[in-house]
């Protein structure tokens, strides 16, 4: 399943998320020194954020400190949100957010605060900034038949810069 989680368990919540991620990046950078690929503790850090789909370790560290579940309950228009599309972290604005004929599935639109290249070519590129996606009730990415897919991930709900 694509999504921009960084799957931290109950155990970890009661402690410091930031100790499971570094744990994390010290079996990373273990894992590359055997393939002679030296790398700092602060590279390691980098890359594991970018392998979750964060932009950088701090926004990654961030974002486990919050670690407030979305459902698409919490979701409604002109909320702001953070996730991923399509292995880009993301934030933008919700446009709408309606069911659809399968359970459990949910349309959601969205705008997002800078275009992604959608396209893995070198050749030509595809921004998209105004996104339409299907998602569960946990705001994961899924196909119209309700199985896990690639997609738009919801991870989390942002303030707005007036606070709310």
């Amino acid at each position: 399943m694509t999504s921009n989680s960084l799957n931290i368990g109950r155990a970890d919540i009661e402690t410091d998320p930031t100790e499971s991620f570094k744990a994390q990046a010290k079996r990373l950078r273990k894992a590359l020194a055997a393939r002679d690929v030296a790398i700092s503790h602060a590279g390691s850090l980098e890359l594991l954020a970018q392998s979750h789909g964060f932009r950088d370790w701090n926004t990654a560290v961030a974002m486990a400190r919050r670690n407030i579940p979305t459902n698409v309950s919490d979701l409604g228009i002109g909320k702001r949100f953070a996730g991923s599309y399509l292995g880009h972290a993301v934030t933008g604005m919700i446009r709408s957010v309606t069911a659809t004929p399968t359970p459990g599935v949910f349309r959601v639109e969205v705008h997002l605060d800078e275009p992604v290249d959608v396209v893995e070519s070198k050749r030509f590129t595809g921004f998209r900034q105004r996104i339409a996606a299907r998602i569960n009730e946990h705001c994961e990415p899924v196909l119209t038949n309700g199985m896990a897919g690639p997609g738009l991930s919801i991870d989390l709900l942002l303030r707005d810069q007036d606070g709310q």
